[in-house]
């Protein structure tokens, strides 16, 4: 796209959201360059703040009709780059102003949400009406935006027990890039609710979830709600190995048994997160957090004691509950603390548990390749997350505190990026973070349908264009 081709439609976008909600200052558009991560991609032209649906129809439809490129964007407190624009003079479309509860359905356990409203808000607002949703969000969820985690398959706060945001989605409401606005799930129908994911139809809902925003505009998504529990109970486990920690995570998630589950890999990670704990037992390696909970006291302290057990086995023992209560209680506030070590190079990544351990080694193999596990000014935080069955993230996370050590850093990361692939590890996302390392290895068939779904969508490909190298 050249330069100047947004000029002829600021006025008739300053029509459609006001002028107050468009900004062309060079300072706010440096902004929207950027993310939580350590990349930089193009400024972008200009900055578009709708505020419901209608208006995002017609921007698209304005844009293509102009061709300039779109770029979605919610509160930019992603780790991987994926909202950033790869083409200059395009249109950041934030979705922030779109942060409402639209409707709570109780007959069927529903809250329809703008796409641009923050996971902390909507946690605060359902509680007050006696209920929670299932995943809750990533650990940026203070910022973190319901519809930005659904175009990135964020796993996060629940996942555990709830799987990864994509799997608390019933219906999602998307305006594709010419303009059209699509109703997923039993959406498709007008007089019914938005209550079924897989409705007569095949699912659409999934063609939305993970596209990084490539295929639509996500506005409205309506997610699972469960009455909030009466019963809470934290835990947290040392192990002398990962190995251990890995296998009673494995025994544990298997059974469906934590809401929450939370493992600090190494002996370094346990004295950077909770260094009490590290000089109190200095023969705990690994440490296991657990959160359990359920409808009852009853239920959550039945749930612990086979826990305990399972624990017990493999070769754990109960060290307190300073860190799960921390980590629960802090949900959105515990990990905001490490960027004061720098920006997150972060390689996060989905893996079998049983896995997790051989990943580790390998990390710790580089580490002492390039002198990092000596050196004070690069450090790291290695840790997996349960998801859903028995499969857990991998996050091996390095801090860099001196700039002239930049170039070990990214070495490193460059190579525990490899390694992940290599031994069969899945990013859940992708963005700047991973594409060079997956798109070179994905299977053919794929990504040819996926370009072929792309081209159908949006024919003038100005909707985030160059993701995925589309």
């Amino acid at each position: 796209m050249s330069e100047g081709t947004i000029e002829p439609i600021v006025e008739e976008i300053e029509s459609i959201v006001g002028s107050e909600n468009v900004s062309l200052s060079k300072i706010i558009r440096l902004s929207y360059s950027e993310d939580a991560s350590p990349f930089h991609a193009r400024i972008p032209g200009l900055i578009v703040r709708p505020a419901e649906t209608l208006e995002v129809s017609q921007i698209l439809r304005l844009a293509n009709e102009y061709l300039v490129p779109v770029v979605p964007a919610g509160g930019r407190s992603g780790i991987c780059g994926a909202c950033l624009p790869r083409v200059p003079n395009a249109i950041v479309l934030d979705l922030t102003r779109m942060d409402n509860i639209v409707e709570v359905d109780e007959d069927s356990q529903t809250v329809t949400v703008q796409a641009g409203l923050r996971w902390a808000e909507l946690i605060y607002k359902l509680s007050k009406l006696g209920y929670k949703v299932g995943f809750r969000g990533p650990f940026g969820g203070n910022a973190g935006t319901v519809g930005g985690s659904l175009s990135s398959n964020s796993v996060g706060c629940g996942s555990a027990k709830w799987g990864s945001s994509g799997d608390s989605v019933v219906s999602l409401e998307v305006v594709l890039p010419t303009g059209e606005i699509l109703r997923t799930g039993s959406g498709w129908n007008p007089l019914a609710k938005k209550f079924a994911r897989y409705a007569t139809f095949n699912d659409l809902t999934g063609l939305f979830i993970g596209d990084h925003g490539i295929l639509g505009v996500k506005t409205e998504a309506t997610l699972k709600i469960y009455p909030l529990p009466e019963g809470r109970v934290f835990g947290d486990f040392g192990f002398n190995s990962v190995e251990a920690a890995s296998k009673a995570m494995y025994e544990i998630q298997k059974r469906k048994l934590a809401e929450e589950l939370v493992l600090m890999a190494d002996r370094h990670t346990v004295s950077s997160y909770a260094p009490q704990l590290a000089e109190k037992y200095p023969e705990v390696e690994s440490v296991l957090a657990v959160i359990i909970e359920e409808a009852s006291e009853e239920i959550a302290e039945a749930k612990k004691k086979l826990v305990e057990r399972i624990v017990r086995e493999c070769g754990g023992f109960f060290i307190g509950t300073f860190f799960s209560r921390l980590h629960w209680g802090e949900m959105f506030n515990v990990v905001q603390p490490l960027f004061e070590e720098g920006y997150w190079y972060n390689t996060c990544h989905l893996r079998p548990i049983a896995m997790f351990p051989e990943l580790v080694r390998k990390a710790h193999e580089i580490f002492r390749k390039y002198g990092v596990d000596k050196d004070p000014e690069i450090t790291w935080v290695a840790s997996a997350l349960g998801i859903d069955r028995c499969h857990c993230t991998g996050w091996i996370t390095l801090f860099l505190k001196n700039p002239e050590k930049k170039h070990i850093l990214e070495k490193t990361w460059s190579d525990l990026r490899k390694v992940i692939i290599e031994t069969g590890g899945v990013p859940y996302w992708a963005g700047l973070l991973w594409e060079e390392y997956v798109l070179p290895r994905v299977h053919y068939g794929f990504f040819d349908l996926l370009k072929r779904i792309k081209r159908t969508l949006d024919p003038n490909n100005i909707l985030h264009p160059l993701v995925f190298g589309l």
